[in-house]
């Protein structure tokens, strides 16, 4: 990784490393911006965020566990950010900047925007059991399936779909179970920018929406 704004940055590079050996050579194009482009780091996991503040850099984070989640990271980031040594920067200047994942599908029609977002996060995560740990492959027709969500008799609402060969039903009062949470901006216009502005009270810089998650028209 700290190759990367070198390229940017120098005429020429050389590094001779334990997996890379490249001789000196000049990189062009180079950027616009000076000194360059901010940089960023993915983060699927606690410890890759934790990497992204120690190293200054900007943090990508999934935003499927809602702002509660989004606040956790988001107080985990900044510390390790604060915390960071000179010796471990990446890049020329630092980016201290959180930019959070937000599932949103927004219609006039609240009820139906929620319909499309529940059933393309459904499929986004069977589509990733399958390719990730070889589970079932999702099914090409979603408008075939059952109706994937129901309410509990205490009004908690819960979703069913199928992991592998399995068929689970999660309660999302498990924190645990984040990928499934139905609650973004899937509705109204209102709806959605309410629900922007708790991620951004969270401490999320930059809001980054998930559009196309797959059988959304």
């Amino acid at each position: 990784m700290q190759l990367i704004p070198r390229f940017f940055v120098e005429e020429e590079v050389e590094h001779h490393g334990e997996f890379l050996d490249i001789p000196s050579r000049p990189v062009h194009p180079k950027p616009l911006q000076d000194p360059h482009p901010p940089l960023y780091q993915a983060c699927t996991r606690h410890e890759t965020l934790l990497d992204a503040g120690h190293r200054g850099i900007g943090a990508l984070v999934l935003g499927f566990g809602g702002p509660e989640e989004v606040a956790t990271k988001n107080e985990a980031y900044r510390r390790a950010f604060a915390e960071r040594r000179p010796e471990d920067q990446v890049g020329y200047v630092p980016n201290e900047h959180l930019a959070a994942l937000c599932p949103a599908v927004v219609l006039e029609d609240g009820v139906e925007a929620r319909r499309l977002g529940l059933r393309g996060q459904r499929f986004f995560l069977e589509a990733i059991a399958h390719w990730a740990t070889d589970g079932a492959y999702p099914l090409p027709d979603p408008d075939s399936w059952i109706d994937g969500t129901a309410t509990t008799g205490d009004g908690i609402e819960i979703v069913s779909t199928r992991i592998g060969a399995e068929m689970v039903t999660v309660d999302f009062s498990d924190a645990g179970q984040s990928l499934l949470n139905p609650n973004h901006a899937y509705g109204t216009v209102d709806d959605c920018i309410g629900y922007v502005e708790r991620l951004v009270e969270a401490g999320a810089d930059e809001i980054l929406f998930l559009n196309q998650m797959g059988t959304v028209p």
